[in-house]
């Protein structure tokens, strides 16, 4: 655990003091780690179902079931809210008004800064085919390139190994920051997406504005 929690932390170099966050650990694996990665950072922390009993894990909680966590953001007063699943491979936010930040908006919010700091290799970004339009349009606007895939984090992987890409996943918030990881991972996903809301001084309903989400059906 403790080896996971300081890589976790030296992906990002900003101190998170000053956040308030809920954050919902789905009653999984992210219920003892997550909680330690963001108040190692500084983050004030409200934990909720970080009580596993090996039966519990997504039940009515999670990324799947996130009223609880939109409920919680807003009674506290906290800055965001996160979302992890079972195994914490995705993470979806809730901004302080209560609203779902799904992975796409997270991706726009990413993809921009990642851009802004010249580390979007290639201006790309790999998404599957149930990305909704609003995160094309938004990357059109932003001069980047959108390469979509077949549904499956494993085949985000495969192109962007193939393409010389860094950066994509999917709109159910299953992220991969290759610089960091091959595969997805909630906690690293929030720490990126936390330090873009410290560094900038934007807030989550702001970042998460700079994309559209239109109607979809899936």
């Amino acid at each position: 655990v403790q080896r996971y929690v300081e890589y976790a932390c030296s992906t990002i170099s900003t101190d998170l003091s000053g956040i308030k966050l809920v954050v919902d650990c789905a009653n999984g694996a992210a219920s003892q780690i997550a909680p330690l990665v963001y108040e190692s950072l500084g983050a004030e922390v409200i934990p909720i179902f970080n009580n596993p009993d090996g039966v519990n894990i997504n039940n009515g909680c999670g990324s799947t079931h996130p009223e609880a966590l939109m409920e919680a953001v807003v009674a506290a007063g906290a800055d965001l809210g996160l979302a992890h699943d079972g195994d914490s491979d995705r993470v979806l936010a809730v901004d302080a008004s209560g609203r779902l930040v799904d992975g796409d908006q997270i991706m726009v919010a990413c993809a921009s800064d990642l851009k802004a700091k010249g580390k979007l290799a290639r201006d790309t970004v790999v998404v599957t085919v149930m990305s909704n339009l609003g995160l094309h349009l938004a990357c059109q606007k932003l001069g980047i390139k959108v390469v979509e895939t077949k549904v499956g984090d494993r085949y985000v992987l495969e192109e962007l190994l193939r393409s010389g890409a860094c950066f994509g996943g999917e709109q159910s918030g299953h992220i991969i920051f290759l610089e960091h990881s091959t595969t997805g991972d909630g906690i690293i996903t929030a720490l990126q997406l936390m330090a873009i809301i410290k560094e900038s001084g934007q807030p989550l309903d702001q970042l998460a504005a700079q994309m559209e989400r239109l109607p979809q059906l899936l």
